[in-house]
């Protein structure tokens, strides 16, 4: 039996980051990649990185679409921005660990 939430679950469901380029992967996980890579930047600056890994592509199409995926996914909540003009992007990654402690369970 299908859930009625399974549509929300497919929308929101926490990114996968890939761990390498893949030229056969979808224009969002290679987007992922590398925002991952460059952890904050803009949709130029991404552009320019795919472009890096597969300069054949067309840099103005590559633009707009990369725009777009990050636009959609920011949107969605599913990565971080600014509010500055050219937005910045990050995945939300901790990369600072708590300095406190867990109280006991019990």
């Amino acid at each position: 039996m299908d859930s009625p939430d399974q549509d929300f679950f497919k929308n929101y469901k926490p990114l996968h980051v890939p761990h390498k380029y893949d030229a056969g992967a979808s224009l969002q996980d290679n987007v992922i990649f590398a925002l991952a890579y460059l952890e904050y930047a803009t949709a130029p600056q991404v552009a320019e990185k795919l472009d890096s890994l597969e300069p054949k592509t067309d840099h103005a199409i590559l633009l707009q679409e990369v725009r777009q995926v990050l636009e959609g996914l920011f949107k969605k909540g599913l990565i971080k921005g600014d509010d500055e003009t050219e937005r910045q992007y990050n995945l939300s990654k901790i990369l600072v660990q708590n300095s406190g402690k867990a109280d006991p369970l019990f």
